[in-house]
């Protein structure tokens, strides 16, 4: 009889125990870079929304409103439309002109989304005024990033922090948004 009983809780025992699974898979890290926004004056609402179109598509990378991150400020007038001071970083500079801007003919939030693409990783690519890439300047009015920028964004942060590297010339930055959208054939 006790044999018995130890048998139905051996049994018990075996099927009460959870099988072999594979070891759950470790998250990724994720970089958080705090942006703040308080010297963008009427250009704070684009900011935030440009951190969130940034959000809602990369997880290696958050960018998180606070203190003590990229600073973003507005100012009248500059030598683009707005330069970053660094790429691929989580300390740094972003300035945004208005009279660069309107002048640019591109959408403002494209703008601000194009400068923190800059913070994120990305250069431009080869194919300037491309609307399709947010990294590619031009009169354009698309502020969402192609899947392509993202893979990037994603690439670069997944791999952890790296230093910074030189920012674009304000003058590559006046010469990607003055150039106009490619024309559909």
């Amino acid at each position: 009889m006790i044999a018995a009983v130890l048998g139905g809780i051996v049994a018990l025992v075996l099927v009460g125990a959870p099988s072999a699974t594979a070891a759950p898979q470790r998250a990724a890290a994720q970089t958080t870079i705090y942006y703040d926004s308080t010297r963008a004056a009427e250009l704070a609402p684009l900011v935030d929304e440009a951190a969130e179109i940034w959000n809602t598509r990369v997880t290696s990378v958050k960018l998180v409103k606070g203190p003590a991150g990229i600073t973003v400020t507005t100012a009248q007038n500059g030598s683009a439309p707005g330069t970053a001071s660094c790429v691929g970083c989580t300390r740094g500079q972003i300035y945004f002109y208005r009279n660069q801007i309107q002048q640019s003919g591109a959408a403002p939030l494209r703008v601000v989304v194009h400068e923190f693409g800059h913070i994120l990783s990305l250069q431009h690519p080869p194919d300037i005024g491309n609307c399709d890439k947010v990294m590619a300047g031009g009169r354009c009015e698309n502020a969402i990033p192609s899947a392509e920028e993202i893979a990037a964004v994603q690439r670069f942060w997944a791999r952890g922090w790296r230093p910074a590297k030189p920012a674009p010339n304000p003058a590559e930055e006046r010469e990607i948004f003055e150039s106009p959208a490619l024309v559909n054939r």
